[in-house]
């Protein structure tokens, strides 16, 4: 079996920047706040002046409390409480829930009764894709990501070949085999395309808090003879560009040298020589 095995990576994704300010102030019926993981996470509880509130989450973590000046709480689940402006830090995963608020007035009436849905996302990552030559007729792209609810579009050369949009499936026409995976938040696609097939293709994903892509140079998988397994890392930029040359350069000559040679024994006959050359690489620490 012809194999070309490409990946492009990112090592680390960074954190996403801006702040989640949920507002318990204008809703008159549940609401809704969302946001992406890292990001400052702020809730405006209320504009009275030494108010009396209870803030619980899926309606039984008490989150804060506040009567008669005193306040009490989980100190763990945030970091200050001021002005009824409560801020929380960087939000994470485990911030997401309902919130439910109520304020009571200096007599003890409820005066007010808020619910807030929070909904935190993990930013995708860069998407890694590869190539795997079947056959020179047959060839596998997949690209993954990072993330949740990640949302994939699949172009070569501006061509679209394939679109994922939630739990739906868009695809240019031809044949197209398709799979997906999500497994510990990593979701992948893959889809068998004719093996001559060149071009760059773009890989582009993305949910509701960010976006990435990464771009890539099919291979003609008819001109490949030999089984040439490349991995290349987005960050190692030139470096890794060039010694891929150098490889290629060494796997050509190391094939030239193999061609059978004659020798002329003076009879008009010619006896075939063949040299036989295997290439082998350890795999890295």
């Amino acid at each position: 079996m012809t194999s070309v095995f490409i990946i492009f990576t990112l090592a680390t994704a960074a954190l996403a920047k801006g702040v989640i300010e949920c507002n318990f102030l204008e809703h008159t019926g549940p609401g809704l706040c969302s946001g992406a993981v890292g990001q400052l996470l702020i809730f405006h509880l209320t504009v009275a002046v030494n108010p009396d509130i209870v803030l619980k989450k899926d309606n039984k973590h008490m989150i804060l409390k506040v009567k008669n000046h005193s306040v009490t709480g989980n100190n763990e689940e945030y970091e200050s409480f001021t002005n009824g402006i409560l801020k929380l830090g960087k939000a994470t995963k485990r911030h997401s829930g309902d919130y439910l608020l109520e304020e009571y007035g200096s007599n003890g009436n409820l005066l007010k009764k808020i619910n807030v849905q929070l909904e935190i996302t993990a930013t995708v990552s860069k998407p890694a894709v590869s190539q795997v030559c079947l056959s020179p007729d047959l060839m596998n792209i997949s690209c993954s990501s990072e993330g949740d609810a990640v949302e994939f579009t699949l172009t070569l050369d501006g061509h679209l070949l394939l679109r994922t949009e939630g739990c739906s499936l868009r695809q240019s026409s031809g044949t197209i085999n398709h799979q997906t995976e999500d497994r510990s938040s990593v979701s992948s696609v893959t889809v068998s395309l004719y093996g001559q097939l060149t071009g760059h293709l773009m890989c582009h994903v993305g949910n509701n808090v960010s976006r990435d892509e990464t771009v890539v140079h099919l291979t003609n998988c008819g001109e490949v003879s030999s089984v040439c397994v490349v991995t290349v890392a987005v960050t190692a930029g030139v470096v890794s560009l060039l010694l891929l040359g150098l490889l290629c350069l060494w796997i050509k000559r190391l094939r030239n040298q193999s061609r059978p040679t004659t020798v002329d024994e003076g009879n008009g006959e010619a006896e075939i020589i063949y040299s036989h050359v295997r290439v082998t690489q350890k795999p890295r620490a």
